[in-house]
């Protein structure tokens, strides 16, 4: 069920918000293209821009690496095109992106994880300080490029902005990794346990694809997951059957569980 909420759930949620977004912005909304000074005025390319945050989202789930970077290029194309600066999305637009971290933590393979919420938290910072100060952007009226002075005030509120952005990103991460399901069927625990140090001859690939096989995952799926071919997946997971003297995925979920190396979550 897990798996289709991640397919299904975060489209319907990315046009719901994009829906709430153009109720609450249209009346704002210019059909033409402001010039420098008029920073908050939202016009056809920041719709633009939210509709690729939307597929951002909406993406996520089964596409997890390729959603994070396209948000970097919106953000770099919001930084660089004033036509589109942050400031013409509103607060309201960036709201979208705030159960992003969420599904790619909950969709993302384990060797991808690291370098995923490393991008989501720069984007965000860099979201919560040109959002609030559209003058630090390039593409503002004055910009870095014009620089414009940084006096005390400026500082204080981008340091709290850029907090309040990265606490937003690592506790909706938090709410994806800490939601992650951990199962093991009752049939397998009975089975024999066999000894835990030959993990340690598994390569960082191996590791990887074996904690996904313990999660009970399909083929398709970790293939999915680790960018890999279906049949590159089962040659993986034959090696690590063959190193580790099991004679089934059933035999490996139960020696994940059985050892520790996977922690089932507790029943909500």
């Amino acid at each position: 069920m897990w798996k289709r909420l991640l397919v299904f759930g975060p489209p319907s949620l990315a046009l719901a918000l994009l829906a709430g977004w153009w109720v609450t912005q249209r009346a704002g909304i210019v059909d033409v293209v402001p010039t420098r000074d008029e920073t908050f005025l939202t016009n056809p390319y920041a719709v633009l821009v939210m509709i690729g945050y939307a597929v951002v989202l909406g993406v996520s789930g089964f596409r997890p690496r390729q959603s994070v970077l396209l948000l970097i290029v919106l953000v770099g194309l919001q930084l660089l095109f004033w036509p589109a600066r942050f400031s013409q999305l509103s607060w309201v637009g960036y709201l979208i992106l705030l159960p992003l971290p969420a599904v790619v933590a909950r969709s993302s393979s384990a060797h991808a994880r690291t370098s995923a919420l490393a991008l989501l938290l720069t984007a965000s910072a860099a979201i919560g300080a040109l959002l609030t100060i559209p003058a630090l952007s390039v593409s503002g009226q004055w910009g870095l490029v014009n620089g414009r002075p940084w006096d005390g005030d400026l500082a204080v509120n981008a340091l709290v902005w850029v907090v309040v952005s990265l606490a937003a990103t690592a506790g909706s991460w938090k709410v994806g990794r800490d939601r992650r399901p951990e199962r093991v069927e009752p049939a397998l625990r009975g089975l024999p346990v066999a000894d835990p140090e030959p993990v340690s001859m598994l390569s960082p690939r191996e590791r990887e694809i074996f904690a996904l096989v313990a999660e009970g995952r399909s083929n398709a799926d970790i293939a999915r997951s680790a960018f890999i071919s279906e049949a590159t997946v089962k040659t993986h997971v034959g090696k690590i059957l063959t190193k580790l003297g099991l004679s089934s995925r059933s035999e490996l979920i139960a020696f994940a569980y059985r050892t520790g190396l996977i922690t089932p979550n507790s029943p909500e």
